[in-house]
């Protein structure tokens, strides 16, 4: 027993879903500190919840991007909002809300800049996840509409709704149609030093085709171009299609503290599978030069209780004979 002192876990924030599906899909904190929730519109299809949907409502907390401080939640309040919310003064509407507009963002990421003139940094992109015709990546920026239900991408989804003067949207900076794939999972820039070609590349994947993909900024139009990206080795990108060597249903992208990249993927459409892959990401074309590539490790503060380590004897049988 480790007694009374240990707290498991500890519920901030409960939000009430409709459906079974559009759960959400990210938690994160970013340079300022603040832990970011990433909500889905509520699920079922086209946001029916409403007259204008659960995504273009700010009084409900789903389809948003909600933003709370949880520092020093154990001795206080659950949570705070932050005093520069945007709706913090806006009747009706939920403090905790940062943006709104979204279907169900699934992979989130703070860029962490330019390893020499940290341009980029801070900036929080996101793959939404589209309703039938369209996929999008975002830059979540504070206050702004992301256009959920009105839009899907940069088409309308909702005539009535996308025609209203009032919706004052963003679009996305990139949007691709479902021939190319059915489920977009949000990525990383690259920021790592092993592969300067990749520098400042947002890399990002889909579930259901399994393309890997990437987005390079044109820093005089603001523009993105998109590229695909080879997942596989050898002949798999000699031969596209013909030949393949590795798990299709990219699920999550991650980044390690050298900022090189890594993404998780499995051989069944489904999150739930009990076995998955990861790979890093590699570009065979160029690396840095050997010895280049340092780093200081970063400190990670945590919030835990002293539990005294008693150790006990326990006895193993090991089966130690020949099977051949």
């Amino acid at each position: 027993s480790l007694g009374n002192s240990l707290v498991l876990s500890m519920v901030i924030l409960e939000i009430d879903e409709p459906a079974s599906n559009h759960n959400g899909g990210q938690l994160l904190f970013a340079d300022d500190g603040y832990l970011y929730i990433f909500t889905g519109d509520g699920g079922m299809a086209g946001d029916p919840f409403g007259k204008y949907g659960n995504a273009q409502n700010k009084s409900a907390l789903l389809g948003k991007v909600l933003r709370i401080d949880v520092d020093d939640n154990e001795r206080g309040p659950l949570y705070r909002i932050p005093p520069n919310n945007p709706f913090i003064h806006e009747q009706g509407a939920r403090p905790e809300i940062y943006a709104y507009g979204v279907r169900n963002m699934w992979r989130c990421s703070v860029d962490r800049g330019d390893p020499h003139t940290k341009e980029g940094k801070g900036r929080i992109f996101c793959g939404d996840v589209g309703q039938n015709k369209f996929e999008e990546i975002d830059i979540i920026e504070k206050g702004r509409n992301y256009g959920w239900r009105a839009k899907e991408g940069f088409s309308c989804y909702d005539k009535k709704l996308c025609a209203n003067s009032s919706l004052d949207d963003v679009l996305p900076i990139y949007a691709y149609p479902h021939k190319m794939g059915k489920s977009v999972t949000g990525g990383y820039v690259y920021r790592g030093c092993e592969y300067p070609n990749l520098n400042g590349m947002y890399i990002f994947g889909d579930f259901m085709s399994g393309r890997l993909m990437s987005l390079q900024e044109d820093r005089n139009t603001g523009q993105w171009k998109y590229n695909e990206i080879c997942m596989g080795m050898g002949l798999t990108c000699a031969f596209p299609g013909l030949i393949n060597n590795y798990h299709q249903y990219i699920i999550s992208f991650a980044e390690d503290e050298a900022g090189e990249l890594y993404f998780m993927s499995t051989g069944i459409p489904s999150a739930m599978s009990p076995s998955g892959v990861v790979y890093k990401v590699v570009d065979p074309s160029r690396r840095a030069p050997p010895r280049q590539c340092h780093y200081d490790p970063l400190p990670v503060r945590v919030k835990s209780n002293l539990i005294k380590f008693v150790p006990q004897e326990s006895e193993y049988t090991f089966n130690t004979s020949d099977t051949d």
